[in-house]
């Protein structure tokens, strides 16, 4: 049998005859990889990733027109803390923030969430 290279985002034991994909939160850049790299933190991955270019659970992306290699760099100017009272499951952008019932921000582009005021009236949406 002759030996492969396995593809990029994949991985192969020593003596195996097969190539797996490398799990979500890992990575493989190269062909060949035996084992496949843990993604720097904060960043993840989906199954079968050649780089890891994605904020985890709890962060958010600040800048989505960034490159993904400027991304796995520098994770940490990338990725930034989920803001108070908002929810930022994997793969969360700035514009993509989870806001709960009762709180406001003025633009997809701010991480600043504002509480609703109750003036007496009727709030919408309830």
């Amino acid at each position: 049998a002759r030996c492969e290279a396995c593809p990029p985002g994949t991985s192969s034991d020593r003596g195996s005859d097969s190539c797996d994909a490398c799990e979500a939160g890992r990575y493989a850049a190269n062909a060949g990889q035996g084992l496949c790299n843990r993604c720097p933190h904060p960043l993840s991955s989906v199954n079968g990733s050649t780089t890891c270019s994605f904020c985890i659970d709890d962060y958010y992306l600040r800048n989505t027109v960034a490159d993904p290699e400027e991304i796995y760099k520098s994770p940490a100017e990338y990725c930034k803390p989920c803001p108070p009272n908002a929810a930022c499951p994997d793969n969360t952008t700035l514009s993509s923030l989870v806001l709960p019932p009762g709180f406001w921000r003025a633009s997809p582009s701010s991480a600043v969430l504002t509480a609703c005021r109750d003036f007496g009236g009727d709030r919408a949406g309830e």
